[in-house]
């Protein structure tokens, strides 16, 4: 009787070890982020164009400008978008837009988590960059385009194992860029925490202006564990190793056209030419040649289209901001500046907080 009673104990007893064993997993893969599906509700940060959950704060580069529509925070807009193909789970998704310009912008969230643990970050997200179709004139002839690659968008994720809230800090464990322009991909990457709080990050880029510039972001998960597809966690104290900086836009190789007769330069617009190849080409700036044509205000130039060449520009000045701003995102501020060559149109302020089809900007 004796040695059943004992039997019976040590068999209880592998019971709770095996019930023990068979809860990890399923505890591991708690969501341990605050609305991650994007629900809301949302709230304005500093602008009333400007929305994220309550649970997310969100970051904008102003920083390289290069270009009059490079990282132009002031004409990036944020609202949650309601149902259709663009959400990818429950009634919203984020939506990050700016048409005609270019944003760097990053989605961050800080979370506890046990000491020294392994993490694993993912979200899902769908990209839509295109120039509308256009007719020899420039006039639109269709309101829809398919996303393409052209523009050089990418999204990532990303874990500060130490919990900062700067998306720039080379202590962050980022994961492969993706590009899924019009379709649903998710992004994930692990990491070990270097403390008892991480900071998820989700990164959206682009490398030149389109007329539809639009980025959703849905059904995000920070759990315990490595679960990153191929994912590595770091080891304790060592240096995570962030991906290499996104390339700097390039210009198209334009050939330079010969003089005319009477010693000016003129360059006749050929297919695949950009404002940009064409200034390269010359030795001259964009805004130079903008000034001499009477482009001012527009980026379309036409094939054929008979192009004054500035003989004896001058280089080009770096023209010093004359204002700048500051936007709250979620406590942190972030700096914005506008330069004197800024020539974009004026858009139209938004409704604050309102949910609204997630439409870039119409062309001025």
């Amino acid at each position: 009787m004796k040695r059943l009673r004992v039997w019976s104990l040590f068999i209880g007893a592998l019971a709770v070890v095996a019930l023990a064993v068979a809860l990890t997993p399923a505890q591991a893969q708690q969501n341990l982020l605050s609305d991650p599906g994007f629900e809301g509700p949302y709230v304005g940060r500093g602008r009333p164009d400007l929305n994220t959950p309550q649970a997310w704060n969100i970051w904008l580069a102003d920083s390289p400008r290069s270009y009059e529509w490079q990282n132009r925070p002031d004409r990036t807009f944020a609202f949650p978008h309601p149902g259709g193909p663009e959400t990818h789970g429950g009634s919203f998704s984020q939506n990050i837009n700016g048409g005609y310009v270019t944003f760097t912008a990053a989605l961050y969230q800080q979370v506890s988590v046990p000491a020294n643990s392994d993490v694993t970050a993912s979200i899902w997200a769908r990209l839509k960059t295109c120039n509308l179709p256009r007719g020899q004139d420039g006039v639109l002839v269709g309101d829809t385009c398919g996303s393409a690659v052209e523009a050089g968008s990418y999204v990532r994720v990303g874990i500060d194992p130490t919990g900062g809230t700067n998306p720039t800090s080379p202590s962050i464990v980022w994961s492969g860029n993706i590009t899924p322009h019009d379709r649903w991909e998710q992004a994930a990457v692990s990491a070990k925490a270097q403390g008892g709080t991480v900071t998820m990050f989700a990164w959206v880029s682009q490398d030149w202006p389109s007329d539809l510039n639009n980025v959703w972001f849905d059904d995000a998960s920070l759990t315990l564990g490595i679960g990153a597809p191929g994912g590595v966690a770091a080891q304790p104290g060592a240096t995570a190793v962030p991906l290499p900086p996104t390339a700097p836009p390039f210009a198209a190789f334009v050939r330079r056209q010969p003089p005319q007769p009477d010693g000016s330069q003129v360059h006749i617009v050929q297919a695949g030419d950009t404002l940009a190849g064409i200034a390269f080409a010359y030795g001259v700036t964009v805004e130079e040649i903008r000034e001499l044509n009477s482009l001012r205000g527009t980026r379309w130039i036409l094939v054929g289209q008979r192009l004054q060449i500035p003989t004896d520009a001058p280089a080009a000045a770096v023209v010093p901001p004359t204002s700048t701003t500051q936007m709250m995102s979620g406590g942190a501020a972030v700096s914005t500046s506008t330069t004197g060559t800024t020539t974009l149109p004026t858009l139209p302020a938004q409704p604050f907080g309102a949910v609204i089809p997630t439409i870039p900007p119409r062309s001025p």
